[in-house]
C-alpha cells in the first residue's frame, strides 16, 4: 500500500467491530472459536475416557495377579478339603475394612476370607460354565463402597469339588485419580482454548488489516491525495486492488473521452458556424443552399458524437448482451424497402442466437450504418455472414458495388471521408461504426468482397 494507506491499524479500534454479526471479523472469530471449543471438548472427553480406562485396566491387572497368588497358596487336605498354606503378602488384607479383600470358597466347607472382610462376605460366582476364566464386575463392599471384583472358579481332582477364588479392590483411589486428572485437564484445555481464541482474534485482526489499508486508500483517492491503489497487496487481496484500479482507470478514461468528445464536437461545429455567419452577414445575396449544407454537416456531427457518447457509457456494462442474429435479420428486412432500388440481401447465420456482449441499441447503430452503406453502393446484392469464433463474434458485410481501392480505404474510415459525392450522406457511417466497434474492444476492417465490391469485417466480443 502507499504511504497514505500503510499506517498500522489499531487493534482496539472499531474498524472491525467484534459484535457486528455482518462483519468478517465476527464471523471468523466466532467460527474459529466454535471449532476450537468443539475440538477441545472432544479432546477432553477422549482423554478422560482413555485415562479412566487405563486406571481400570491397571486395577484389573493387579486383581488378576492376586488371583494367581491365591490359587498358588491353596493345597488339598487329607480329608479332601482345601486349606490356605500361604496367604497373600499384602498388609491391607490384614486391616479390617481396608478396601482390599480376598475369599476362597469350596463346596462343602466354610469360605476362607481375608481379615479385612471382617464378618462380611464376597458374592459367589455367578456361573460355572466357564471354568478357569476370570470374570470382572463391580459390586458394593462391606462399607457400601464401589469394589472391583475378580473371580475365577477351578475344579480340583476328586474328591475335591469346585473352588472359587475372589479378589476385590476399592475403586475410590482410581476414581479420585480420574477426577483429579479431569480437573487438571479441564483447566489446561480451558487455558489452551482462551489462548487459541486470543490467537485467532489477533490473527484475524492482523489478517484483515490490509482491508483497512484499502479503505484508507479509497478515502485518500476520493480526497484527491493519491490516484491509484498500490500493487503491493497480499496475494488474496491483490485481485481486488487490481479490479479497483481497473475501475478507476475506466472512470478516468470515461472522463477523458467525454472531454475529447466535447472538444471534437466544438471543433466540428466551429467551421460550419463560421460559414453560416458569413452567409447571414451577406444580406444582399445569401446562399440558402450553402447554409443548408452547413446545417446538415452540423446535424451529422452532432449525431456522430452523440452516438459515440452513448456508446461510451454502455461499452463496459456487465451482464448486458444482445441477439446479433435477430438484429441482422430485422435490418435485412427493413433496409432494402427503404431503398429506391431492388436490392437482394442474403443472410447467412452460423447459429441462432448469436449473442453480442453489449447493448442492442449500439449493435443496431453499428450494423445499421454498415448495411445502409452497403445498400447504397450495391448494384443488386448484399451478403451478411455472422458466426461465433471462441469468445468473438465475426460479422462480414459484402456487396457487389464498385468497392474501395486499397490505398483509399484508410481515408474512407476517417470522419467525413467521402470518396464519392454522388451518393447522399455525410461520410460518417464507417467512422461511427469504427468508433462503436473500438469502444467495445472490437475492430472494423475493409477488404474485397467475393461479390466484387466492398467487404466490411467486424470483430466484436461475444456473450454466452
Amino acid at each position: 500500500m502507499d504511504a497514505a494507506q500503510s499506517g498500522p491499524t489499531d487493534l482496539a479500534s472499531p474498524q472491525f467491530p467484534l459484535l457486528d454479526r455482518k462483519s468478517l471479523t465476527f464471523r471468523l472469530i466466532v467460527g474459529a472459536s466454535l471449532l476450537c471449543g468443539a475440538t477441545l471438548l472432544v479432546a477432553y472427553v477422549l482423554l478422560t475416557t482413555l485415562f479412566d480406562l487405563h486406571l481400570r485396566r491397571g486395577v484389573d491387572a493387579e486383581l488378576v495377579d492376586r488371583l494367581d497368588d491365591l490359587a498358588a497358596g491353596v493345597e488339598r487336605t487329607g480329608d479332601g478339603g482345601i486349606a490356605m498354606v500361604r496367604h497373600p503378602d499384602v498388609p491391607k488384607y490384614e486391616r479390617p475394612l481396608s478396601g482390599q479383600y480376598w475369599q476362597v470358597e469350596a463346596e462343602g466347607q466354610p469360605p476362607i476370607r481375608s481379615r479385612s472382610l471382617w464378618d462380611g462376605r464376597l458374592p459367589a460366582a455367578t456361573s460355572r460354565s466357564q471354568l478357569g476364566q476370570i470374570s470382572l464386575r463391580e459390586i458394593k463392599g462391606p462399607r457400601s463402597e464401589r469394589l472391583r471384583l475378580a473371580q475365577r472358579t477351578l475344579q480340583y481332582p476328586a474328591p475335591a469339588a469346585y473352588v472359587t477364588f475372589s479378589v476385590a479392590a476399592d475403586l475410590a483411589p482410581a476414581l479420585a485419580a480420574a477426577r483429579q486428572f479431569s480437573r487438571i485437564l479441564g483447566v489446561s484445555l480451558a487455558v489452551l482454548g482462551i489462548g487459541l481464541v486470543s490467537a485467532v482474534v489477533l490473527q484475524v485482526r492482523v489478517g484483515l488489516r490490509p482491508l483497512g489499508g484499502i479503505k484508507a486508500a479509497l478515502a485518500a483517492i476520493r480526497a484527491g491525495k493519491i490516484q491509484r491503489l498500490s500493487d503491493d497487496a497480499p496475494t488474496e487481496i491483490a485481485p481486488l486492488a487490481q479490479e479497483l484500479n481497473a475501475l478507476l482507470d475506466h472512470h478516468g478514461s470515461l472522463i477523458d473521452r467525454a472531454r475529447g468528445q466535447a472538444g471534437d464536437l466544438a471543433h466540428a461545429l466551429k467551421t460550419p458556424l463560421a460559414v453560416l455567419r458569413n452567409e447571414l452577414e451577406n444580406t444582399k445575396t445569401p446562399d440558402c443552399k450553402v447554409a443548408l449544407e452547413q446545417i446538415q454537416i452540423m446535424s451529422d456531427a452532432v449525431q456522430h458524437h452523440l452516438a459515440r457518447a452513448q456508446a461510451i457509457g454502455g461499452a463496459r456494462l456487465l451482464g448486458v448482451r444482445a441477439d446479433a442474429a435477430h438484429a441482422i435479420e430485422a435490418l435485412a428486412r427493413t433496409l432494402p424497402r427503404m431503398s429506391d432500388r431492388d436490392i437482394d440481401v442474403e443472410v447467412q447465420l452460423a447459429s441462432k442466437p448469436l449473442w453480442f456482449a453489449g447493448e442492442a441499441q449500439d449493435l443496431s447503430e453499428l450494423l445499421g450504418n454498415l448495411l445502409d452503406n452497403a445498400c447504397k453502393w450495391a448494384s443488386a446484392k448484399v451478403r451478411i455472414v455472422a458466426a461465433r469464433s471462441n469468445d468473438r463474434l465475426k460479422v462480414e458485410i459484402g456487396d457487389d458495388g464498385p468497392g474501395i481501392a486499397v490505398e483509399q480505404r484508410a481515408v474512407a474510415l476517417q470522419r467525413g471521408g467521402r470518396l464519392d459525392e454522388r451518393k447522399p450522406g455525410s461520410g460518417l457511417g464507417l467512422t461511427i461504426a469504427t468508433d462503436l466497434a473500438q469502444l467495445y474492444g472490437g475492430s472494423l476492417t475493409l477488404g474485397q468482397s467475393p461479390l466484387g465490391g466492398l467487404k466490411v469485417e467486424l470483430d466484436l466480443p461475444a456473450a454466452d
